[in-house]
């Protein structure tokens, strides 16, 4: 039986042929050996092996990997391809739909009013929940980035909820933007500013909503070479809330807000009202508990409701601008 170290749980395989250690040592040195990786039956230095794994695991289990694993060939055989990619990984499955203008999103959103705050920690529940969203009349959806589940979520809901308008929020890099798009995001939401994740979103073509709170940062994000007028305003509570927005409608006319981050059912009438606010975000329709009482029963209308509730309230106030 083998007593070889396992790399990513795959079975052990047999110990390779030993070496003497001098001749293994210089061997390595020089760049000379090469072994077969078990993984795919490529042959590699143990430089390449450790190259390919560095970051996924510790340098001296590569090395027992190399020394109980990987066993020397007579003939040498092609390079596999996959190896040609350093530390290449399986990619899941892009979404074909084509990303939708930034005009239409922004009009979405704006038409929806008010725009559910999303975590989802359980795959399953992701589609049956904007499907109760979008019954109770809320048809646009923010999946944020704090679950390890949340492109897939983005991803299943873009393909299974017809109608819906799905955005990625909490993305803080641009391989974020990617994984976003990929998966079927209309649109991007930042809980800040970052320069890095404006320009991808800008090469990608897809509406990037970052949060600001102050008249510098509004002013940097609206104006100059980023030029973006359509603006998240987090956390909108902390920071002085629809006092701030009126405010802020004075001075900066041609910069609209979509306020988050300690918006209620009571209180998003006092956001929504503001001429400069075309939306506002929320996660009391879609919270944690509800979401979890509704895939246990199997019952999605509570949060169906909640979700028409919510709407009528913003769309209403909405109409007093």
């Amino acid at each position: 039986a083998s007593s070889g170290t396992q790399i990513r749980g795959r079975p052990a395989f047999g110990r390779c042929v030993a070496m003497p250690r001098n001749s293994r040592s210089a061997a390595m040195a020089t760049g000379a050996e090469r072994r077969v990786d078990p993984a795919d039956g490529g042959l590699y230095t143990f430089d390449e092996i450790a190259e390919f794994y560095r970051g996924e695991f510790a340098k001296k289990d590569i090395r027992a990997y190399w020394d109980g694993e990987c066993s020397p060939a007579a003939e040498p055989k092609p390079k596999a391809k996959a190896k040609a990619k350093v530390k290449a990984k399986a990619k899941p499955e892009k979404s074909t739909r084509a990303v939708a203008s930034q005009d239409d999103v922004l009009k979405r959103v704006g038409d929806c009013k008010v725009i559910p705050v999303i975590k989802i920690d359980d795959i399953a529940h992701a589609v049956p929940l904007c499907k109760a969203l979008k019954e109770g009349g809320i048809d646009v959806a923010e999946i944020t980035f704090r679950t390890e589940c949340a492109a897939d979520a983005i991803r299943e809901v873009s393909r299974q909820v017809e109608g819906v308008c799905v955005g990625a929020g909490t993305v803080l890099t641009p391989q974020q933007v990617d994984i976003a798009v990929e998966s079927g995001a209309d649109f991007i939401v930042s809980p800040g500013f970052d320069s890095r994740v404006a320009q991808r979103c800008r090469s990608r073509g897809v509406l990037y909503l970052p949060g600001v709170i102050t008249p510098s940062e509004v002013m940097v994000v609206s104006g100059g070479k980023f030029g973006l007028k359509a603006l998240k305003f987090f956390p909108a509570s902390n920071f002085g809330g629809a006092g701030t927005l009126k405010a802020f409608a004075a001075i900066f006319p041609q910069v609209s807000f979509m306020p988050t981050g300690g918006v209620t059912e009571t209180n998003i009438a006092d956001f929504v009202s503001l001429p400069n606010v075309f939306a506002a975000g929320g996660s009391w329709m879609v919270a944690d508990a509800a979401v979890k009482k509704a895939a246990e029963s199997g019952d999605w209308s509570g949060i169906a409701e909640g979700a028409r509730k919510a709407g009528e309230v913003a769309r209403a106030a909405a109409t007093k601008k």
